[in-house]
């Protein structure tokens, strides 16, 4: 890559990793192999982890190991990585997911044409891997003008608004200036989107899946394992950030489901109801949370599955 707007520009890859030799070795392959090879690639170790450390070393000389002395978690590790990081761009990558080869690329191709490309992040669409098949998310790009909160959480069906952190490919000055919050147990990603956003950044997210993502049942994010109650402060403490429409999509979809798969009380699912109601929701958001209510826990589960196993 040569430059975006006369610009010089290199790109550093960033992959916080512990425990997972193997499948981190896969990673930072993907991300050499690329058609325009990246800068460096910057590995954080999230603690203490010699076995990743010895799987790394020779590799590449473009690898670059950063061994933490304690784990602080993703957030913490991702920020390690930008601080360490030389290239003019960052493009994160999770130790268990995958580029396709033309990823940065065609992100870099849209990153040059942007009319403020120092303030962009460009995402792309992603195969959803959970070991039965593979689902393309998001199915849409945001639209011009539309809150990212609202990109995310005012969607018709799943998937149809999504920012995959894998994905993301931003300038190291913004992800520096505005680096993820590492003592948020939940949430970290949105929280950094919405700062971003604030900041005036603007997002663009290619249609076309350029990387694999492992969701098999087995990996779960510290979001995906949110309590409703957690997520559900979370989105009270941050409503005026999400606005009002996004706020009752949040509750309802997060905050909701969450409740529902738990078996939460009725008196809860009826309290989450009421909270979402407080915003601005859509009035099919709100049917199709009363239908998921009404139906029996092994259609629910059943549903729940299909959402994630249907094949592209």
């Amino acid at each position: 890559m040569s430059d975006v707007r006369g610009v010089p520009a290199t790109v550093t890859v960033v992959i916080p990793t512990r425990g997972r030799p193997r499948l981190v070795v896969r990673a930072v392959r993907s991300a050499l192999d690329q058609t325009c090879p990246p800068h460096e690639v910057v590995v954080v170790v999230d603690g203490r982890d010699p076995a990743t450390e010895q799987a790394l070393a020779g590799l590449d000389p473009r690898v670059v190991v950063v061994p933490l002395a304690s784990s602080g978690g993703a957030a913490a590790a991702r920020n390690a990585g930008v601080t360490r990081a030389t290239g003019d761009l960052i493009a994160f990558l999770d130790d268990d997911d995958l580029w396709l080869p033309a990823k940065l690329q065609r992100q870099w191709a849209v990153l040059a044409a942007a009319t403020d490309p120092w303030n962009t992040v460009v995402s792309t669409a992603a195969f959803w891997d959970t070991g039965d098949g593979a689902t393309v998310w998001p199915t849409r790009s945001p639209r011009p003008g539309e809150p990212i909160a609202e990109y995310l959480f005012v969607r018709d069906h799943a998937g149809e608004g999504l920012l995959a952190t894998p994905t993301i490919l931003l300038p190291r000055t913004l992800a520096a200036a505005h680096p993820m919050d590492p003592t948020m147990r939940i949430h970290e990603d949105l929280d950094w989107f919405l700062r971003l956003e604030a900041a005036g950044a603007s997002f663009v997210v290619l249609p076309q899946p350029l990387v694999r993502v492992d969701a098999s049942s087995g990996r779960q994010s510290l979001s995906s394992q949110s309590t409703w109650s957690e997520s559900l402060a979370w989105s009270v403490e941050h409503r005026a950030r999400l606005g009002p429409r996004a706020f009752s999509g949040f509750v309802l979809t997060e905050a909701g489901r969450a409740a529902v798969r738990s078996d939460a009380p009725l008196g809860t699912r009826t309290a989450i109801l009421r909270c979402a109601m407080g915003g601005r929701p859509r009035p099919r958001d709100v049917a199709r949370y009363l239908a998921l209510n009404a139906a029996p826990s092994r259609l629910r589960s059943w549903v729940h599955a299909r959402r994630l196993g249907s094949t592209s």
